[in-house]
């Protein structure tokens, strides 16, 4: 089956592997990020068409960054967990938002009337909700670039850093989970890595998403990802997409 390079999206991860690729031969597909993605915005000289964002203790330290995008973009969708129940954000973030619509919540998970994931509750994974978020939208061909799984969580990775529960207070930009050091710098606040609970969603939902033929690939070398769709180098993606030629 060839790939109709009008229904090939990508997700866009921020794992350190992202520095690996040019994320700028990206900027002709439709691509969703994550949390602070945007910090890299400029330096790919492009903005992807969706952002996505669930994890509530990311969310109280952007929020005011995500409602100034919101208004600077207009070609972007965003998609950002709304929970004022669980205190997920203060009552008055994203107040001056345009786009009301935008927000969704964890007790009825659908996206602008999308009634998506199946009647599954939003999953704790930004990358494979944005697989979800990337079929609904009606993509049947999707690769990801950054998508790592691999977490440090050790003394050494959090002798900066403040453990409340489930919620991290970084004191300094030392991140060396994500592609650069200030992602989660100083004076975020981000939940807590779980690589186990991480990789058995992404596990359970290639699976089904295999079975159900939706085309997934990973672009991300020595990612565990590569167990459960298949493997292929970015630039061997770019360049047989654009040619219609990549086969499953």
């Amino acid at each position: 089956m060839q790939i109709n390079s009008k229904k090939t999206a990508f997700v866009i991860g921020t794992g350190p592997s992202l520095n690996t690729i040019d994320v700028k031969k990206l900027s002709d597909y439709d691509c969703v990020t994550f949390n602070r993605a945007y910090i890299a915005f400029d330096d790919w000289g492009f903005v992807p068409r969706y952002y996505l964002s669930i994890d509530g203790n990311d969310i109280r330290s952007m929020y005011k960054d995500i409602n100034l995008l919101v208004k600077k973009h207009k070609n972007t969708d965003f998609f950002v967990v709304d929970d004022p129940s669980n205190n997920i954000h203060p009552e008055d973030s994203f107040q001056d938002c345009e786009k009301k619509d935008f927000l969704f919540d964890y007790n009825q998970p659908n996206l602008h009337n999308f009634e998506y994931f199946y009647g599954r509750p939003i999953q704790g994974n930004a990358g494979y909700m944005g697989v979800k978020l990337l079929e609904a939208l009606g993509y049947r061909n999707i690769g990801f670039v950054g998508c790592d799984c691999h977490y440090l969580d050790d003394d050494e990775y959090n002798k900066d850093i403040t453990i409340r529960g489930n919620e991290y207070i970084s004191h300094a930009d030392t991140d060396m989970n994500h592609f650069r050091k200030d992602y989660f710098g100083k004076g975020m606040h981000f939940g807590s890595p779980n690589p186990d609970e991480i990789l058995a969603i992404w596990e359970q939902g290639l699976k089904k998403d295999r079975a159900a033929n939706l085309n997934v690939f990973s672009c991300t070398p020595d990612s565990p990802l590569n167990k459960f769709c298949d493997y292929i180098d970015f630039e061997d993606f770019i360049r047989k997409d654009k040619l219609q030629t990549l086969l499953y």
